[in-house]
């Protein structure tokens, strides 16, 4: 029982560490389905034109970046805490666990592992495969003027946790271009395929700069240790060997 307990700790420290590092990008992919709400409620009536769609482009684009720049940090930042748990369990396996090297800083759960990245931007992509099922599910009943109003609640919450990729199919089914809700299920694989290749290049592009300057250390180190050194005399008369001629 106590080895199940010790599992089922060990599991949530690992869930709670991935669910921290997705806020960072979950904050800001809700800010890009805020400011395409705020958009979609200007005027009377809702059009879907050039002007949306430039908005729509460049609330995803910056929040796809933002995205690939948190988890590229936090990749290599996961790499340096797997660098320490590593130093720490080798010299644990050496002098044992009173003799090891303690590294206070040290956290298990916040050492990379390849599949991480892809675990954060699951938690991300969670809303954009909910939501788009149960667009999809009410797509008849989903328009201008919701029948119900858990319907017109479900929706404006939606529309504000994954705006960025309801709110594209949700103005050309107001305006009379029939898409499949469900197809916004597919806006999932972005935060999910982002998250998990730039966390793995973080680390990559983190262990390339380590083993760079131990390379440059250690050749600075055999310079000075070759390099010829000069004897001072303390500049006095006499005390300097002259040279042969």
């Amino acid at each position: 029982m106590n080895n199940v307990t010790k599992k089922m700790k060990k599991f949530g420290r690992h869930v709670w560490e991935l669910f921290k590092a997705a806020l960072p990008a979950m904050f800001m992919y809700f800010c890009a389905g805020t400011i395409l709400l705020m958009l979609t409620l200007k005027g009377e009536t809702i059009v879907w034109n050039s002007k949306k769609l430039m908005w729509t482009i460049v609330c995803c684009v910056a929040a796809f970046l933002y995205h690939a720049l948190v988890s590229w940090g936090f990749g290599g930042n996961q790499y340096e805490m797997l660098v320490s748990g590593n130093v720490k369990r080798l010299t644990a396996e050496k002098y044992g666990d009173e003799g090891g090297y303690r590294i206070s800083t040290h956290k298990e759960a916040k050492e990379y592992r390849v599949w991480k990245g892809f675990a954060i931007g699951a938690f991300i992509a969670i809303f954009p495969i909910v939501f788009g099922i149960i667009f999809g599910c009410n797509q008849s009943s989903i328009g201008e003027k919701m029948d119900t109003g858990a319907l017109s609640i479900t929706v404006l919450v939606s529309f504000f946790l994954s705006g960025w990729s309801i709110l594209p199919f949700y103005y050309m089914n107001v305006t009379g271009t029939y898409v499949s809700y469900f197809v916004s299920c597919l806006f999932g694989l972005f935060p999910l395929l982002i998250s998990g290749f730039c966390y793995i290049g973080g680390a990559y592009a983190r262990r390339s700069k380590r083993l760079r300057e131990q390379m440059i250390a250690q050749r600075n180190a055999q310079a000075e240790a070759t390099r010829e050194r000069k004897i001072n005399y303390g500049g006095l008369p006499g005390t300097k060997p002259r040279k042969r001629k």
